[in-house]
């Protein structure tokens, strides 16, 4: 679970270092989050498709469930972390 956190958080930051946005709109809140949706959810597919064809293991409902909550759990701290850090001190001017 921690893993996935911090999977959340890098992803959130990888993709406000793309988007390069001079301030957080709602639509960009969306975008970031969106993209660690995203990147969780095909995680989580290729888990279920490795642990029911490959490793024979059983598929837990809840721990799918979980490791989505902490990708954008992850994802949502990339977005604090940016509003209160880079934003305010304005490190993020070229």
């Amino acid at each position: 679970m921690p893993m996935h956190f911090i999977g959340g958080f890098w992803i959130g930051l990888a993709t406000i270092y793309f988007l390069a946005p001079k301030a957080i709109s709602f639509r960009s809140i969306l975008i970031i989050l969106f993209s660690v949706l995203l990147i969780g959810v095909g995680w989580e597919l290729f888990e279920i498709f490795f642990n029911n064809y490959i490793a024979q293991n059983p598929f837990n409902t809840l721990d799918t469930i979980s490791d989505v909550f902490f990708d954008l759990a992850g994802g949502s701290a990339a977005i604090l972390y940016f509003l209160k850090t880079i934003m305010r001190t304005g490190e993020n001017e070229v």
